[in-house]
């Protein structure tokens, strides 16, 4: 089941990022979604995006809005992923 999750998770983030230059950016929702799948099945993503969130305050800022966006099953392995949360809690 988490091999399928990942592959899912991959495939919608390229999805995401196909759709994210149409007129109609639907990738702004399918990218953290894909994040999200991926985020709650591999520990190395999660490691990967944690550092990303760190080094690009861009990104950072532009996930915290994406994850009131997101299903909430969803969303609680991105905000894991930011370094400024304290209830930062591995599972």
């Amino acid at each position: 089941m988490s091999l399928f999750l990942k592959i899912l998770g991959v495939l919608i983030l390229i999805a995401g990022l196909a759709v994210s230059w149409s007129p109609i950016p639907l990738g702004i929702v399918l990218i953290p979604v894909g994040l999200g799948l991926l985020v709650a099945t591999s520990q190395s993503v999660r490691n990967w995006l944690k550092r990303r969130r760190e080094n690009n305050p861009g990104l950072d800022r532009w996930l915290r809005k994406s994850e009131d966006k997101v299903p909430e099953r969803l969303s609680e392995p991105l905000r894991r992923t930011d370094a400024d949360n304290a209830n930062q809690q591995e599972p």
